[in-house]
This record gives C-alpha cells, structure tokens and sequence, in this order.
C-alpha cells in the first residue's frame, strides 16, 4: 500500500486502516497534500461515530493525527479538526457535541 492510499485508508475509516496506520507511521510526511480532508468526508466520519461505528477516542486520535500531518489537506475543515483535537481547550467530545459540530459543518 502506498502514502496516498494509507492516508485515504486512515481518513475514512476504511476496512484497511489498521494496515494503513503502519505505512503511515513509516513513512515520513510529504511536504506536499496527497489527500484532502473533504467536508464530506469529515460528515461520514461523524456519522458513523454517532452510530456506534467509531468510537470517540478513535476520533480524537484521528483528528490529532490529521491536524499534524503536512500530507493531509484539512483546509476545508480545519476549525473542527482544531476543536477535535485539543479537547483540553474545547473541552471533552461527546456525542452531543459531535451532532453540533455535524450540524455545523451541514450549514
């Protein structure tokens, strides 16, 4: 598998995340987006977390990750990815929470 296909494997959740989170941990990041973060993407995501899909830790871990990755456009989200991953400041995600910010990003 390769950088690309890992980060879009860890993005959406898809059936080889787990494989993809080694490629990416083994590889450096590019300097360069090799995937963006789509609002669409971001609303499937919440989706299947408010239906027990994903649970919230996974999130946080998820947003922590994409927030940090120079490979990884979240321009288009970038506010939520910021209120997902720094919980000491937004305070602790919940499921209320996440509906708000689903409803949000909908607007």
């Amino acid at each position: 598998m390769d950088i690309q296909k890992a980060l879009a494997q860890f993005i959406t959740f898809g059936s080889e995340k787990d494989e993809a989170i080694d490629v990416i941990v083994s590889a450096a990041a590019a300097k360069q987006p090799l995937f963006t973060l789509s609002t669409s993407i971001m609303l499937n995501v919440f989706e299947r977390c408010l239906h027990n899909e994903i649970v919230l830790d996974d999130l946080e871990l998820w947003a922590n990750v994409i927030e940090a990755r120079d490979d990884i456009d979240c321009a288009e989200c970038e506010g939520v990815i910021y209120a997902l991953s720094n919980s000491e400041q937004m305070g602790e995600l919940n499921y209320e929470k996440l509906a708000k910010l689903a409803t949000l990003l909908q607007e």
